[in-house]
């Protein structure tokens, strides 16, 4: 499982997908924006910059402007 693991370097373009959700989410006044959230948000702004759907069940990104939140928490 471990040789099917894509790790994704930080550079420019990550940290620019980084920015990005974090100002939307202070835009909005959505939770994700929150100086409490610096590791989620790392998460969210890496599966944008990837592209990909961000399944998880942490109700922190529900509603996150800009990701694409697959998860069966309500």
């Amino acid at each position: 499982l471990v040789r099917g693991v894509r790790v994704v370097w930080p550079g420019a373009a990550l940290v620019r997908s980084y920015v990005t959700l974090r100002t939307a989410c202070a835009d909005v006044d959505h939770g994700l924006g929150d100086r409490t959230h610096e590791a989620d948000r790392w998460i969210g702004a890496t599966a944008a910059f990837l592209s990909i759907p961000l399944v998880t069940h942490d109700r922190a990104f529900i509603g996150a402007p800009g990701l694409d939140v697959v998860t069966l928490a309500a």
